[in-house]
């Protein structure tokens, strides 16, 4: 208190400042307009008064944080010490035959309903003591239930199906009444989990498929409307529990049958970006929805042998027609979508191609992707594609070099574009990359080099050893002249030291690894013509004037 109290004056004092300042403000225009010395209203002191009753100040510090007080925690402390112990009370008197099983279930009913009772009554005056008791009632009546259905046989499937609806209705009539998301949760907990359609004697694995993916609309539907962020993901994240589970040890198999609700779901979940326009959701359904993407795509590699094209084609266009319907408002939607999208198309070109070009297509998807983030000024779909150039440089690195005009070529030529598409974008005022200009030519060097380096292999894969260390050394050497030149002729320090660099590492490696093993005619023939040059690049770069 003492701290809200000192908080509430710092704020008032604050304000009685700025007003102060206002004031003399308009005293000093008012005498220079009128040149006036008493220029002084009635009206000046009041406002501060006026603007800073204790009421102003109350709502900026009206929301309570979130307390570990005993008002709070106590109630569920001693209702999970009540549950605990009626557990082990009925254990133990089964045990010992003082209560039967009928009366089991009718006790475990009549206790739900009264803690329903009780928590309707205490909702007024106990808010935290009656959201215990409600949330204790459905969980207790979905564990009565289930011990009536499965441990005892008294009621069948049907009835069973008629009463967890109501018990679900009634959960979330209480919810919504209350404004409860604990409530919520604890209904997904119990509902998803309830064993009963895989359990007892019907094993229909689509009735338990429709049975847990209507539960997972009505569940999920409600979440999204009330912004209820920790059921959402419960109840997401509880359907894969579910149907994992069912899979693994009930009667479903991981076969087509068990794609279908994951598909069904996650297209569900496009359908709320769709309509959604609420960023706080959104946020909840992004990681959602790249969990789901990951989960169908290892579905399908271990349902099929090899994944179906149209797979591919299917969730790439879905992805990326989504990416450019959503509005610029979401933009993290957009962005995650977008490079999902590119995900999908990747792997549809793995899969169609088996040569090495398909890397030249990556490139191409690179810089189509590069495009649209430099249009959308996203650093996801950015991300996206310059891992889709490295992996185009990957590929090609593992591809043999006789394929240097048709793949490597190619893909250089589509990374240089990519470093021109993203210089573009770089040099623009309202550029969001504000890369400085000397990575991009460290880059652009580096990128330089490598093309050199692998054109170089390719001209001298049939030669000897020797020489063909060697014409890596030339290559350097001539690389470091044209640097050389071009930073001269464009008046730019950084590429003159670059071909100083390069010139210095051409003259090492000769020195100490090439000049062994060269006779003095090779040797004659690789240092003169560049003393030559250099010669002549120095009088015509650096005469004086």
């Amino acid at each position: 208190m003492e701290k809200e109290e000192l908080k509430r004056l710092e704020q008032k004092i604050n304000f009685l400042e700025k007003e102060l300042y206002l004031v003399k403000r308009q005293l000093i225009q008012a005498k220079s307009e009128n040149g006036s010395p008493v220029i002084q209203k009635a009206e000046v002191y009041p406002e501060p008064e006026k603007s800073i009753p204790a009421e102003s100040a109350q709502p900026i510090i009206e929301k309570e944080p979130f307390d570990f007080s005993v008002e709070r925690w106590l109630p569920k402390v001693f209702l999970f010490v009540l549950l605990i112990g009626s557990i082990w009370g009925f254990m133990a008197a089964s045990q010992n035959g003082w209560v039967s099983p009928g009366l089991r279930v009718l006790t475990g009913g009549v206790i739900s309903v009264v803690m329903y009772a009780l928590g309707e009554r205490f909702s007024r005056d106990q808010r935290k003591l009656s959201i215990t008791l409600l949330s204790g009632s459905i969980v207790l009546a979905i564990i009565t239930l289930f011990s009536a259905n499965i441990l005892y046989g008294y009621i069948g499937g049907l009835i069973t199906n008629l009463l967890l609806i109501l018990i679900i209705s009634v959960g979330l009539w209480a919810s919504h009444k209350h404004s409860s998301q604990l409530i919520l949760c604890l209904i997904g907990a119990g509902a998803y989990l309830f064993p009963f359609i895989f359990a007892g004697d019907e094993r229909n694995e689509w009735l338990f498929y429709g049975y847990e993916l209507v539960l997972f609309f009505v569940l999920m539907t409600f979440s999204t409307l009330k912004r209820y962020r920790i059921a959402w993901n419960i109840h997401y994240y509880l359907l894969y529990f579910s149907l994992f589970f069912f899979a693994a040890f009930g009667v479903g198999e991981i076969t087509l049958t068990v794609l279908i609700p994951f598909a069904i779901q996650h297209a569900y979940i496009l359908l709320l970006i769709v309509l959604n326009r609420d960023g706080r959701v959104s946020a909840e359904m992004i990681p959602a929805l790249v969990t789901g993407s990951f989960i169908l795509l290892g579905l399908l590699n271990d349902i099929y042998a090899q994944i179906p094209l149209f797979y591919y084609v299917a969730f790439a266009a879905v992805y990326i027609g989504v990416s450019f319907i959503e509005p610029k408002e979401k933009k993290r939607t957009k962005d995650v979508l977008l490079v999902l999208g590119f995900l999908h198309v990747l792997l549809f070109l793995f899969e169609w191609f088996e040569y090495d070009w398909r890397f030249v297509l990556v490139a191409i998807e690179a810089n189509a992707l590069l495009w649209l983030a430099g249009r959308r000024e996203s650093y996801v779909s950015l991300t996206g594609s310059f891992l889709l150039m490295m992996f185009s440089f990957l590929g090609m690195m593992t591809s043999a070099s006789e394929d240097f005009f048709s793949v490597e070529l190619p893909i250089f030529i589509f990374a240089f574009t990519y470093v021109y598409l993203f210089s573009r974008f770089n040099k623009e005022d309202s550029s969001f990359l504000n890369v400085s200009p000397t990575t991009m030519k460290v880059f652009l060097t580096g990128l330089v080099m490598f093309f050199i380096l692998r054109l170089t292999e390719f001209i001298v894969i049939g030669w000897d050893y020797t020489p063909r260390t060697t014409a890596f050394t030339v290559a350097i050497a001539a690389l470091s002249i044209g640097y050389l030149i071009y930073g001269e002729s464009r008046k730019d320090m950084f590429y003159r030291w670059v071909g100083i660099i390069f010139l210095a590492l051409a003259l090492l490696k000769f020195f100490l690894a090439d000049l062994v093993f060269l006779d003095f005619t090779i040797r004659a023939m690789i240092l003169i013509p560049i003393g030559i040059i250099g010669l002549v690049l120095s009088r015509i770069l650096y005469k004086k004037e």
